[in-house]
């Protein structure tokens, strides 16, 4: 289907073909939206810079999870309230950063490592990494998939196609062999 079909289906309808893996209507959606979304981004914050940002990350992310978003209703309410949420946390985000800016005085410690300080944690990484290997394979896999991959518990179930619980005693079993096997040193 030439890209100009697109210009005429209704939005509900270009979504489905995104959900099917469709870049051309994904790109009329963009086009039919990018610039309306931008000026909501721009108008919460007064940096372009920061709204085109946030719009292009939302894209990603709709096309990223493309599979998982159900959009019954309207795409463009859709796009506009996943704005209005980016940039919440970004304004959430900057407070923060000014707020312990303050705190610092404008100004950030100069931080120096000894050599022992750099050899400790060489030796604490290859000892993690030791032990990583150690840890069953599937039991390694959802660590990782977790810790390295940033995948939350559901999503990790549903790659690996085991219940969520099962995820998080494969996490709690990781964690415990881990710390054991690192001397308890503190592990998120």
């Amino acid at each position: 289907m030439p890209v100009s079909d697109f210009q005429h289906i209704p939005e509900n309808e270009l979504w489905q073909l995104v959900r099917e893996g469709n870049v051309s209507a994904y790109g009329e959606l963009y086009e039919r939206h990018w610039e309306a979304l931008f000026e909501t981004a721009y108008w919460h914050l007064y940096d372009k810079a920061a709204a085109k940002d946030i719009v292009q990350e939302v894209f990603v992310y709709c096309w990223q999870k493309r599979a998982q978003i159900e959009i019954n209703e309207s795409v463009v309410a859709y796009f506009r309230a996943a704005v209005r949420f980016k940039v919440l946390n970004y304004l959430k985000a900057e407070s923060a950063r000014e707020k312990y800016q303050q705190l610092a005085g404008q100004s950030i410690p100069v931080i120096t490592h000894t050599t022992s300080e750099y050899m400790a944690e060489a030796d604490l990484q290859a000892s993690y990494h030791r032990e990583l290997t150690r840890l069953p394979d599937k039991m390694r896999e959802v660590f990782i998939d977790s810790r390295d991959h940033g995948l939350s518990i559901e999503e990790i179930a549903e790659k690996r196609a085991i219940s969520t619980q099962t995820v998080k005693n494969q996490l709690s079993n990781a964690l415990k062999k881990l710390r054991k096997a690192l001397g308890n040193f503190y592990m998120e």
